[in-house]
């Protein structure tokens, strides 16, 4: 007679137990992207929600569900999956216009999943329209160091030395310099759909002066390019200017799903 069947242990049964991990939703079902999910396990696969599209893999509960919050302060876990969401949402993006979920946005089944793009619906639609045939950018502007920083008189020793070149590199910016940022800010907008600025400037550069995202149609891209290139003829000696993308749009997608 053959072996019976041991039925699964309760526990084992839970760890096994699968939620939906959202990577981004968009209008139509392209082909499957060749990539695995966060976990590095499962595959991508679309699934129909209230009309729409909704990109999902399937991944642990234990480790994305229950113990989620606690995994997210291990910060090697975190910049593995990080990267691998963000890889998810490119590959998606190469053939369909995405609207991308943030980071560790979970469901725990297909039913929930539906009902909150169904409650969402109107909202996702406007985001669809605004985002249509445009990439994002993100834009910062650095403050050069100076060639030769002139100190007080009455520096003599080290640490005179370290306090007065501290405050130095605190130094506000003069109105002059604020009103060509502001000129900057101005020129980027005119271009483009829509913009998402930081807000406050991280301590952590005490030599960036000013960061911001661009919705930009795809057909703008050399105006961009172009205004990028003027003011950093213009601001040689004294800034620089770093653009990164085309990313997906993540900055300006409506807060339910970002």
């Amino acid at each position: 007679m053959a072996n019976a069947v041991k039925p699964k242990h309760p526990r084992a049964r839970a760890e096994d137990k699968k939620v939906l991990y959202l990577y981004g939703i968009t209008k139509s079902s392209e082909p499957v992207p060749q990539v695995l999910g966060v976990d590095d396990v499962a595959k991508i696969e679309p699934i129909p929600c209230a009309g729409l599209v909704c990109w999902i893999s399937r991944v642990p509960h234990s480790d994305f569900a229950e113990n989620l919050a606690k995994n997210i302060e291990n910060l090697d876990w975190l910049a593995a999956m990080s990267v691998r969401h963000q890889r998810a949402v490119s590959a998606i993006s190469e053939s369909a216009e995405i609207l991308p979920a943030r980071f560790g946005t979970i469901f725990l089944d297909e039913s929930s999943l539906n009902a909150d793009i169904k409650s969402r619906k109107s909202a996702l639609e406007a985001d669809f329209k605004r985002i249509q045939g445009s990439e994002e950018w993100g834009i910062k502007v650095f403050a050069l160091p100076p060639r030769t920083i002139p100190l007080p008189a009455n520096v003599r020793t080290g640490k005179d030395y370290l306090q007065a070149k501290s405050a130095m590199l605190r130094k506000r910016p003069t109105q002059e310099e604020d009103e060509e940022i502001k000129s900057f800010a101005e020129a980027l907008k005119k271009i483009s759909v829509a913009t998402a600025e930081s807000g406050s400037i991280s301590g952590g550069r005490r030599d960036l002066q000013y960061q911001v995202s661009l919705l930009l149609k795809k057909a703008n891209r050399q105006k961009l390019e172009g205004l990028l290139g003027r003011f950093s003829t213009q601001w040689k000696q004294s800034r620089k200017l770093e653009c990164t993308g085309p990313w997906p749009p993540y900055s300006f997608v409506s807060r339910g799903i970002q």
